[in-house]
């Protein structure tokens, strides 16, 4: 029989200390699990506004208001950047010409508008970066460059970002703050021979498109593919991946797209 090896004082000591450095390294705030769109934070206001406040003890404003009227509106409040008046939308995309102004409009809380994806991209901050708070109720910025643009919240990093897309040409009209994701919901619904829809991707990446039947099985697989950013159409035939019709009931139409996760309810007749 091999002979015990006592534990040592010193090694519960290096495995309390291991812990303990574990503890202190995670983040100082966490997203709620299952939380909604626009997620709820478990950091405090309190701690908010200490993050708020530091960041503006070492940086500097950046970017000069616009003077011209904006043409777009966003709100920004806890925990959101909202364009559509639909707090439920995942990540809004404001759609303007070449020179427009978009306006960011205080409701609620400490925020900075920041442009760039995160504070991990080299170019974050240098178009754009101020504070919107109760002494800082509106930031304007005209847009003159075509292309995708984000930004986000310095603050809430991970939870508030937002897109502005910039029409090139002047002969296009645009869509004034669309929303990624569904853009015409699947129809005719009721059907007897299948459902068109339109979504819309804000930057390229990969488009999952299934079918789910009320027991969560997936009985059709409509689109698995990487797709380039804009506006998209898709459709289901009311058949099963075998080619069988599906049986009259309900079923669920599920779009995955970068940053959005959605499903409609679509009835089958017969």
């Amino acid at each position: 029989m091999k002979a015990r090896v006592p534990i040592t004082f010193g090694a519960h000591l290096a495995v309390a200390l291991i812990v303990l450095s574990l503890l202190l390294l995670r983040p100082a705030f966490v997203f709620a699990e299952n939380a909604s769109p626009h997620h709820t934070m478990t950091m405090s206001a309190e701690a908010m506004k200490q993050r708020f406040d530091e960041y503006w003890a070492t940086h500097k404003p950046v970017g000069v208001p616009s003077v011209q009227t904006a043409v777009a509106q966003i709100n920004v409040g806890d925990f959101y950047f909202d364009a559509d008046n639909n707090l439920s939308t995942v990540v809004d995309t404001v759609h303007i010409h070449l020179g427009d102004t978009v306006t960011w409009s205080w409701v609620t809380g400490n925020h900075t508008v920041t442009s760039g994806t995160d504070s991990g991209d080299p170019n974050a901050g240098l178009d754009f970066d101020v504070p919107l708070d109760s002494s800082h109720k509106t930031f304007s910025h005209q847009f003159n460059s075509a292309g995708y643009f984000p930004y986000f919240c310095f603050v809430h990093e991970g939870s508030m970002v937002g897109w502005v897309h910039v029409w090139e040409s002047a002969g296009v009209t645009p869509v004034r703050a669309a929303k990624l994701g569904f853009t015409r919901e699947p129809s005719p619904n009721p059907s007897s021979h299948g459902v068109s829809f339109a979504f819309t991707l804000v930057t390229a990446g990969r488009v999952r498109a299934e079918v789910f039947d009320t027991n969560g099985r997936r009985i059709a697989r409509l689109i698995d593919a990487d797709m380039t950013a804009g506006a998209h159409d898709g459709a289901w035939s009311g058949k099963r991946s075998d080619g069988r019709a599906a049986d009259a009931g309900v079923y669920y139409l599920r779009l995955r797209l970068p940053g959005y996760d959605a499903s409609r309810r679509v009835t089958v007749t017969k």
